[in-house]
């Protein structure tokens, strides 16, 4: 089963991923873009930190059951966003935005119909609050 805080973490960066999919709509999706606009920039990397930080509250249990996402690589996003703004690599910011994200997007689609799944399919144990998760 998936824990409460593991599964809330997941919404969230489920939300961010939307969210910088919708920034990436927005301005067009190009690199040329990127570079030029700092507001789509700092944008998408206030996002990007984000799902860095919650990334780096997930579980022990739920990265390494989940090993095939890169989660060192997304929870060091934080120290180059934090720390090394000014030196960022602009190719290397719209790759993770147009082909990383978008990965991680579904990742999460399917990790929360996972849930939902154990969910309904958890017997009720007769408590007032109904089956739980973790």
């Amino acid at each position: 089963m998936i824990s409460t805080r593991d599964m809330n973490i997941i919404v969230h960066i489920n939300d961010y991923c939307d969210q910088i999919a919708e920034g990436m709509t927005l301005y067009g999706n190009s690199i040329e873009v990127l570079r030029e606009n700092h507001i789509l920039r700092d944008a998408m990397g206030m996002k990007l930190q984000q799902i860095s930080e919650l990334s780096q509250h997930l579980s022990d249990n739920f990265t390494r059951s989940y090993g095939n996402i890169p989660w060192r690589t997304i929870k060091g996003l934080r120290v180059v966003f934090a720390h090394r703004y000014q030196k960022l690599n602009y190719e290397t910011m719209f790759d993770t935005l147009s082909d990383d994200i978008p990965g991680l997007k579904r990742f999460c689609v399917d990790i929360l119909a996972l849930a939902e799944r154990q969910i309904h399919d958890s017997p009720n144990d007769g408590s007032s609050g109904g089956p739980r998760m973790g």
